[in-house]
Formats: structure tokens, sequence, C-alpha cells
């Protein structure tokens, strides 16, 4: 697994004993908190953004997205991809918006598509969180489901068909 590139946008493999200090900002942000992992989620600590991490890099391919800026590589945020979901987060505010999470997600199709997946599967996003839905849906992923999650929240399953595509933007 190496970076993902286009152009000023990189995805890098996670280097969990680097990235947690400036990751543990993002997940102290109420609004990351809300979309991500619920309305009423405790701010993360360390420990809690290593066993996230953990997790997610023994269950697929987890990257710190950053963008290039004067020649220098930012971290923004993280994303994982893996076979039953493709949680991203935008945790710098002043990259919000900006259309990155859709060129993120677009660079995982594209990783996805030279793996050899079928399909990629996002298990759960709130149906609150409007602009990952509209995102997601941007990029072709339809809705498959709604649910309540454990809380009693209204969650929406998504799903997208990867077409033929060849090769993905990686450096190897």
């Amino acid at each position: 697994m190496g970076n993902l590139e286009d152009g000023d946008l990189r995805l890098r493999p996670l280097d969990i004993e680097s990235d947690v200090p400036f990751a543990l900002d993002w997940y102290q942000d109420p609004d990351v908190l809300r979309n991500s992992e619920g309305e009423g989620t405790e701010p993360y600590n360390q420990e809690t953004v290593e066993r996230m991490y953990r997790y997610l890099s023994e269950h697929g391919e987890l990257y710190i997205i950053e963008v290039q800026e004067s020649g220098v590589w930012k971290p923004i945020g993280d994303v994982a991809l893996c076979p039953d979901m493709v949680p991203i987060v935008i945790g710098n505010i002043l990259y919000r918006g900006l259309g990155l999470g859709r060129r993120v997600i677009q660079m995982l199709m594209d990783r996805a598509t030279a793996l050899g997946w079928e399909r990629l599967v996002v298990s759960k996003v709130y149906s609150y969180n409007r602009s990952s839905l509209r995102m997601f849906e941007s990029v072709g992923f339809r809705r498959v489901a709604e649910f309540q999650d454990d809380k009693g929240r209204t969650c929406v399953k998504m799903e997208l068909k990867l077409g033929q595509k060849e090769g993905c933007r990686c450096e190897q």
C-alpha cells in the first residue's frame, strides 16, 4: 500500500505514532464527532483515536488525507478503504466544503477497482449529514437501506458498483 495522489491531494498510509497527535484535534471537534460518530459522542482521547485507527488498519487500508501547500504536505483528515465501509473525515474545518471529500472517494474508487473489488459499501451515514450523503451520491453511490442505529438515529446505507477502470493513482 503506497501513496495515492491526485495533483495537490494525497492519501498517505497512516503512521500511528506520528499521525495520532494531530488527528486527536479532529476528534475533539463537535461537528466531526456528530457527523462521523453520531450526536452526543464525547470528544476522543488519544487512546480512543489509536484504538479506532488500529481497528480500521486491521480491516482495510487507512490513509491520512493531505493537501500540498507551498510545496509542503499538510494533513487535513483521514479515510479508510474497507470492504464494508469507507469512513472519511475532513478534520480541518478550513478544507470542508471544497470538494476534497469527493476527490478522495474517487481516488479510493480507483484503488478498489485496481484491487479487483466489485463494489464499495458505506454502511452508515447519519441522515442529518446531508453533505456526506450528497458527496457520496455525486460520485455514483446509491441509497440501498435506511435504518435506526442502537441509539435510535436514522442512518442510510449506500453502495456503489465499480466499473472496469484500469489502474489507480498509486505510487509504488
